[in-house]
């Protein structure tokens, strides 16, 4: 009897299982980034399974970048292969997401959610998700470019050096020393090919108080803060910047070989922790150059793209748990994103002393204040426009052409693939 009982719970157990898992609601959660961003996503979806068994996330990550995510999703949208959900999506490409009817607006799911106010996100955050009026994703991180500075080299040539806060003067005058004190050593890397949107070019124009492209959509390069960032960018070739992949550059600094290193705060976790013990590295704020000058921001966020309310339920307890500040932690811990959670920032459970513990991830959180979304490039061509001015760049840093030679081909061949109206 008993053994007969012992079987019958097994089949009973079984059965349960069973029906658990044929009410079980899968969500595909597609996102770039791959090695970075699988760091965060991964434990993040494993611990909201753990929380709520009848939801399962299946990561899927193939795209390199921005562009390439958004690329994807619209070929999807055609074949009629659209995920669930989409993480690591580009402020910049919501806007073209939406217009398409792509993303699922979250406006009633925040307003009718009484614990939404306990998330952690602040109402003012939600500005650079809303697109016409509507909320079409939940922000997850925000990214800045910052100086990541190799003290093991730099204290060769500047000792006494303490002020991270310096000018490109300071840096290209450091560079300078670097290149004659360290022949076999990069001086400076500035990261730039692999940039979505061509986001650190993004970044010199808008601290030099100009624009890759103005709000309306018109060619901003062509200008002071045009002209004085490609200049800015000869220096670079000049003072002695190798051009390489950003995989290659990460090994190069991680072992030594280059000074001064200017890339996305995303990067802070993989770059030191890579550098080891024999490193001591150093990060400080991204220079300013224009006393209105701004960062263009880098970061994303979390949008539903399904259009079956089940799912979307499910989806939005996702959202939620992936925005929170657990999640938060986990995301600023594996990365060095700043969060957009007030919560985790505030409480010591999360990361109320992790800045006190890692003061070189201070410069991203300093440099808020700086903080704007870059302006979309118009029309469909924006990654073909990205590649133009990426090529253009090569040119100038590889000291090829001169600025002056470089700036009006650059807008010209930008021109032609305008919307024409």
């Amino acid at each position: 009897m008993k053994r007969l009982l012992s079987i019958l719970g097994v089949i009973s157990l079984l059965a349960c299982a069973a029906a658990a898992q044929a009410g079980q609601i899968t969500l595909r959660l597609t996102h770039a980034f791959p090695s970075r961003d699988s760091l965060f996503l991964k434990p993040i979806a494993e611990k909201f399974m753990q929380e709520n068994p009848d939801i399962r996330i299946e990561l899927e990550a193939n795209a390199t970048d921005c562009p390439a995510l958004l690329q994807q999703l619209l070929r999807d949208s055609v074949t009629g292969a659209l995920p669930d959900m989409v993480s690591s999506l580009c402020y910049t490409d919501m806007p073209t997401l939406a217009e398409r009817g792509m993303l699922t607006p979250l406006d009633k799911l925040i307003a009718d959610d009484a614990d939404w106010k306990r998330v952690g996100i602040e109402p003012s955050a939600l500005g650079t998700t809303t697109v016409k009026g509507h909320v079409v994703a939940i922000p997850q991180s925000v990214s800045a470019s910052i100086a990541y500075y190799n003290m093991s080299l730099i204290r060769k040539v500047r000792p006494d050096l303490k002020n991270l806060e310096l000018s490109w003067t300071d840096i290209l005058s450091i560079a300078d020393d670097l290149k004659k004190a360290s022949p076999d050593t990069m001086p400076l890397f500035f990261e730039y090919y692999a940039d979505s949107y061509n986001w650190s070019f993004n970044s010199l124009l808008l601290s030099y108080g100009g624009n890759v492209f103005t709000e309306d959509g018109k060619i901003g390069f062509d200008s002071k803060a045009g002209r004085d960032a490609l200049d800015l960018m000869q220096r670079f070739g000049q003072v002695g910047m190798v051009d390489m992949t950003a995989e290659q550059a990460r090994q190069a600094f991680a072992s030594g070989k280059i000074g001064i290193y200017f890339a996305s705060n995303s990067r802070l976790k993989t770059l030191t922790a890579n550098a080891g013990p024999t490193l001591y590295i150093e990060t400080g704020p991204f220079p300013q150059s224009a006393t209105d000058g701004k960062l263009a921001s880098g970061g994303g966020g979390v949008a539903i793209t399904s259009k079956d309310p089940d799912k979307i339920a499910a989806a939005w307890k996702f959202l939620k748990f992936a925005s929170g500040p657990e999640a938060q932690t986990m995301i600023v811990k594996a990365t060095g994103f700043t969060p957009v959670n007030t919560i985790a920032v505030k409480y010591p459970a999360y990361l109320g002393g992790y800045y006190k513990a890692n003061p070189n991830a201070l410069p991203a959180i300093e440099e808020l204040p700086r903080i704007k979304i870059q302006n979309p490039y118009p029309g469909e061509n924006g990654p073909r426009i990205t590649t133009v001015i990426r090529d253009h760049l090569q040119s100038v840093i590889t000291l090829k052409q001169t600025p002056a030679e470089v700036l009006p081909k650059m807008v010209s061949d930008v021109e032609k693939l305008l919307p024409k109206h």
